[in-house]
């Protein structure tokens, strides 16, 4: 029969194998915390042995160990509690000449009680005083639907809980996640600072080697601080993830089945994140009281126009047809500027081509139609 430590472990990875078959392995990987690797793992064990082949198999024959060495591991460690199974391994060795393996003093502790106690590490728990200090934003990526993909981006004040906004969206490219913050900041404001992971949009590369990236710039443009979380410290981001966890049981597995088009998402989410989750449902630590009855609006509204802050601004060279690619998608520009090289602007799904500070076009990222249409309705646009 499994241990209390062993059911806690098979339920874990249960879950992680559920997440992985109902929506995606890269999913489970981010929610479990692991590697993909791991997941493709986990489940290749459940399909061959079910639950049970989820427990952690014992890797040989148990060593025949007398009550003299138990009583010298559990000295070692109660002396320290910070010492690992691999500390106390090589105390053992250096010590008293005792050579056993890390999963046998592993087993002497768990007998004894002593497995998992360590120095402890406070939980510090942080919550900004006033509403709108602090964002808390993340992505909730490949939601699975009827029609497809998609994926959520959404923002939760770190003081009152009230979820600040969420964009449906169809792909994860730079422009178009920025095309989202620029949304969430023109409807609800400003706030002091906004806490994100470390995904490249956001704080780029790993080596950082490229500098500030646009989203950075233009936090600091609109005097927002951007704020990021430790890598591998999940609980820095806690309330953003309770929700998009409350966010997936409540609404996601509520609507799965009715969402045919990716046009009846963001309307439905609407429905359920205002008047429900901010107006109505009560929450546990703020007295089971709704959101909404502590939140205050932002005091800094958004400059009417976020395009020239947080847009995507790339060069082209205009070619003899007088279009600009991007993206395998040709625009059409004036014919006077054939062989002249133009600023492209990119935010959400808007393409805006300009030329000397002069706008020559606006598009919309995909637009169908001929040359001559695609020039005539951007024209109409403009003009």
């Amino acid at each position: 029969m499994p241990s209390l430590r062993q059911e806690a472990l098979i339920k874990e990875r249960l879950r992680i194998v559920h997440i992985a078959q109902e929506e995606s392995v890269t999913e489970a990987a981010r929610r479990g915390e692991c590697s993909r690797t791991t997941v493709y793992k986990l489940l290749a064990r459940y399909q061959e042995g079910g639950v049970l082949a989820l427990v952690n198999r014992p890797r040989g024959p148990r060593e025949a160990l007398s009550e003299e060495v138990g009583e010298l591991v559990v000295a070692l460690k109660t002396s320290a509690l910070h010492r690992t199974t691999g500390k106390l391994q090589q105390l053992l060795k250096e010590r008293h000449g005792v050579e056993i393996s890390r999963q046998s003093v592993w087993r002497i502790l768990s007998a004894r009680g002593l497995a998992r106690i360590q120095d402890p590490v406070p939980l510090v728990r942080f919550e900004r005083p006033q509403p709108n200090q602090l964002w808390q934003l993340d992505l909730k990526e490949d939601v699975v639907f009827p029609f497809g993909k998609a994926h959520l981006l959404v923002a939760v004040d770190d003081a009152t809980r009230y979820c600040v906004g969420g964009v449906w969206l169809r792909d994860r490219k730079e422009p178009t996640l920025l095309g989202a913050v620029a949304q969430l900041l023109a409807r609800a404001g400003l706030p002091e600072a906004i806490l994100t992971d470390r995904a490249s949009v956001f704080f780029g590369p790993a080596s950082r080697q490229r500098g500030l990236t646009t989203y950075q710039l233009g936090m600091e443009t609109l005097g927002v601080k951007p704020l990021f979380a430790k890598p591998y410290k999940p609980r820095t981001k806690g309330k953003i993830e309770k929700l998009i966890g409350f966010i997936e049981r409540d609404f996601i597995q509520e609507v799965r089945e009715t969402m045919q088009s990716f046009s009846d998402l963001q309307p439905a989410w609407e429905q359920w994140c205002g008047p429900w989750y901010n107006q109505a449902r009560p929450h546990a630590s703020l007295g089971n009281l709704p959101p909404a009855h502590r939140y205050q609006p932002c005091r800094r509204a958004a400059p009417p126009d976020l395009r020239p802050v947080l847009a995507i601004d790339e060069t082209r060279r205009v070619s003899r047809d007088a279009t600009v690619s991007v993206e395998g998608q040709s625009y059409p520009v004036p014919p006077e500027y054939m062989g002249k090289h133009v600023l492209l602007r990119r935010l959400g799904n808007e393409i805006t081509i300009h030329h000397a500070n002069r706008l020559l076009a606006r598009y919309t990222a995909g637009e169908k139609g001929s040359p001559l249409e695609l020039r005539t309705r951007s024209l109409l646009e403009v003009t």
